[in-house]
């Protein structure tokens, strides 16, 4: 990685372009799988027959309650956190299926609903224990 000099004579890391390629484009998709989620919720909700309603509702239950899980797990390590997160929306996804289907819940905006809320709860808990004072913060080495 190469050097470059500022005005007070500190030497400070050049940020090389593809590390400015990955900085400034994992928000971006980020965001973008956001609003394809939501897309999703929002087509099964209304019912629509769009065929991109069965890609975007499997994206929406993948990455809701992923991003509950990621904001509950706040105490562990990112990629800890992380692959928690994927697995335990795998989890809920068939706990929730199972459920659905032992009541013989026959209507798909039900599912996504349930979801919903679960994720809702998630995001609430994590609040409520952010609130509370119960998030480590980190310690620097100094």
């Amino acid at each position: 990685m190469t050097k470059e000099v500022g005005h007070t004579g500190a030497t400070a890391p050049r940020r090389t372009p593809v590390s400015r390629l990955t900085s400034d484009l994992l928000p971006l998709l980020a965001g973008v799988a956001c609003a394809a989620a939501g897309t999703g919720a929002v087509l099964a909700l209304t019912g629509s027959n769009s065929p991109l309603r069965a890609p975007f509702v499997l994206l929406f239950l993948f990455l809701a309650p992923a991003a509950g899980l990621y904001a509950a797990l706040h105490r562990l390590e990112p990629w800890v956190r992380t692959s928690a997160a994927a697995s335990g929306s795998l989890v809920v996804n068939l706990a929730f299926a199972a459920a659905l289907s032992w009541l013989e819940v026959p209507v798909v905006g039900i599912g996504v609903t349930a979801i919903v809320a679960a994720t809702a709860l998630m995001f609430l808990w994590a609040t409520w224990e952010r609130r509370r004072g119960h998030v480590s913060t980190p310690r620097s080495n100094s």
